[in-house]
């Protein structure tokens, strides 16, 4: 089925649904993960970014899946999880959603719904 699955976080609770589905799934088929983190400008400059990995990779450790982290700067977060995904070769992309419609969603844009309308991997969103 599957035997490598992307997770991307922003770091955030709701990211984190995500991140444990992925690895609950990965656990489950034998696959193994990679956590992509798309470091956002300001946040490179002022945040912490490293920890949020390190959750993942604690996590990941803990469920007993192999896992690699990657962190990607200056790029837009969908055309960063899109290439890792390629890059990597997974067959999978698991990851979160706001749920946003409507107004908000064209209005603030939303990362999930760039990945499923660009990326050639399959993808399963959580909320």
């Amino acid at each position: 089925m599957y035997r490598h699955i992307l997770i991307p976080t922003d770091g955030s609770e709701l990211a984190w649904r995500g991140v444990a589905h992925g690895l609950a799934l990965a656990k489950s088929v034998g696959a193994k993960v990679s956590a992509i983190y798309v470091v956002e400008p300001l946040l490179a400059v002022t945040g912490d970014f490293a920890s949020v990995l390190d959750r993942v990779a604690n996590a990941a450790k803990e469920a007993g899946v192999s896992c690699e982290t990657v962190q990607v700067e200056n790029t837009p977060p969908h055309e960063a999880i899109i290439a890792a995904a390629a890059d990597k070769g997974c067959d999978l992309i698991v990851m979160s959603s706001h749920g946003l419609s409507g107004l908000s969603m064209l209005l603030i844009g939303s990362v999930t719904n760039k990945v499923l309308t660009y990326a050639k991997t399959p993808v399963l969103v959580c909320r």
